[in-house]
């Protein structure tokens, strides 16, 4: 029987060290089970039944973010894993404060969700969509006349997009961790968050196409399920700059890399409020390319305390408030079977 292998792939902004990422993820993705009432499939991931990898490039993220700004840089006053050369990284102490915050709402659903922002402020949050708003209209556009206004846009979700450089880094760091597992026959399930989705959109492209991955499509092991959270993939302005986007008509879209897509999305979720990804992709399905495509709503509950302040900021678009959230934990469970 094929080894059962979870990877996950996180998204934008400054992150922790590589390994307490990855310790948290799995802990919202273990809770998230046990909210769902799936203990014996929480058991397997705990106890090691379930392979869990995490395909990093948080280093890459910390740097490019510092370098736009000394008030973020200023939050990095941890220290990333001896792999990464970028060594300033956020404390993970903030983020495990939070997910206990969180972790103590029985069930997340929109009553919950409500009173989270009844105790919680989610205004500065208007400012991080309002960036968003602007990134993906300037995508739009993108090209050799207007690079230089898509730079002054502070994102490594822009950066990604418009740097050869900077995308091939990242895509390597999910290549490393999926490539083997698909040529060793594995039973994956991969769930990407944010940027992680592009990030995975294009390395798939990449294996239908390029001719460097004709042992890839050889192979002719699919991921048995990509569970996208908070996803950008809907957005006019980021499928403009992904991979196929120059490509033919007939060259466009990943194709037999992966059999179901599940899309969650949150309620107020400033990044993915492009949702449905079974309408924006439509024509994969039409077309075979893959079995299923559907798209699940959920509220996430995600909150913390602001370092500064310490008054609570409820954020929709968190990786782990989606990991542990029970219904993004029930496409995890039955794949788990």
């Amino acid at each position: 029987m094929p080894a059962k292998h979870l990877i996950i792939v996180h998204g934008r902004d400054i992150k922790p060290a590589g390994s307490e990422l990855t310790a948290l993820a799995k802990k919202a993705v273990i809770r998230g089970l046990e909210r769902a009432g799936k203990n014996p499939a929480a058991d397997k991931v705990r106890q090691g039944g379930i392979k869990l990898s995490s395909a990093y490039y948080g280093d890459i993220n910390n740097e490019i973010e510092a370098g736009f700004s000394a008030k973020t840089r200023a939050l990095l006053t941890a220290t990333n894993d001896a792999a990464y050369a970028f060594k300033p990284c956020f404390p993970i102490a903030e983020l495990k404060d939070a997910f206990a915050k969180t972790d103590a709402i029985g069930t997340f659903n929109l009553a919950a969700y409500r009173r989270v922002l009844e105790i919680a402020d989610d205004w500065r949050f208007l400012d991080e969509a309002a960036d968003a708003a602007s990134l993906f209209g300037g995508l739009l556009t993108f090209g050799l006349l207007n690079t230089l206004v898509i730079d002054t846009i502070k994102s490594d979700l822009t950066a990604y997009l418009t740097s050869q450089v900077v995308g091939s880094q990242i895509r390597a760091r999910l290549q490393t961790v999926l490539e083997p597992s698909l040529l060793g026959g594995d039973d994956i399930c991969l769930i990407t968050h944010s940027l992680g989705c592009m990030v995975a959109y294009d390395v798939f492209w990449k294996y239908s196409f390029r001719s460097e991955y004709q042992h890839m499509r050889d192979a002719a092991n699919k991921v048995r399920l990509w569970l996208t959270m908070g996803c950008p993939l809907g957005e006019l302005g980021v499928q403009r700059n992904l991979l196929d986007a120059v490509a033919l008509e007939e060259e466009k879209y990943p194709r037999n890399q992966f059999l179901d897509w599940v899309n969650v999305y949150a309620e107020d979720d400033y990044i993915a409020h492009a949702e449905r990804m079974r309408i924006a992709f439509s024509k994969m399905r039409s077309k075979k390319y893959c079995r299923e495509i559907s798209d699940k709503k959920i509220h996430n509950c995600w909150h913390y305390a602001d370092a500064k302040k310490g008054n609570l900021v409820s954020n929709p678009h968190d990786l782990y408030g989606y990991l542990m959230h029970q219904d993004t934990a029930k496409f995890v469970a039955q794949w788990v079977g």
